[in-house]
């Protein structure tokens, strides 16, 4: 994807924008964390309660900031910025900011830092992290490209990005930060 068409997706974005994309993982819906519409569209899309919460990605740990809590310890920001072969999602202590949108019922925000390098550069145009959530309905299998993304999403999304591909075929592994439990293996 070109420097220009970036740029307009990252304005689009940062106006409201949903949109499917590849991530470090699998296929994902996204938008800006702080459009509480655009994250209620892709509720609505995926038939998903408000309730679960969402993941955020991010390239640099900086755009998560706003979200969690202030005193994360100096190993707690190590395993945070820590991109390995399998790409872990963190549950950490949401701040008293973060919008109950994000977190759904719970006290923690899902996060990921990632080196995908759409989701990287996308990230650094918007200066934010972005919601990711799989692509699909809910019950229903994951989409796996763009041609799936358009067929069953297209008139529901505002954009659907081409040109990347996900990096795996499996959602991540889900760890709390505060007990280092593994919630979700993959």
């Amino acid at each position: 994807m070109s420097p220009w068409l970036i740029n307009r997706l990252g304005k689009a974005v940062q106006r409201g924008a949903v949109f499917a994309y590849p991530t470090d993982t699998i296929w994902g819906f996204g938008c800006h964390p702080l459009h509480a519409a655009a994250v209620h569209r892709i509720l609505h899309i995926k038939q998903r309660s408000v309730s679960k919460g969402l993941i955020l990605l991010a390239s640099e740990l900086s755009q998560l900031q706003p979200y969690l809590k202030n005193n994360l310890n100096h190993q707690e920001i190590s395993q945070l910025e820590f991109i390995g072969e399998q790409p872990t999602t963190w549950l950490v202590e949401a701040s008293e900011d973060c919008p109950n949108w994000l977190r759904g019922q719970f006290p923690t925000i899902a996060v990921r830092l990632t080196s995908h390098p759409f989701v990287q550069r996308l990230c650094h145009t918007i200066n934010a992290p972005l919601v990711s959530t799989s692509a699909n309905r809910s019950g229903c299998p994951t989409i796996r490209n763009a041609v799936q993304a358009r067929r069953q999403f297209g008139s529901e999304l505002d954009f659907i990005v081409e040109g990347f591909s996900p990096g795996g075929k499996k959602a991540s592994r889900i760890k709390s930060l505060a007990s280092d439990q593994i919630i979700r293996t993959d």
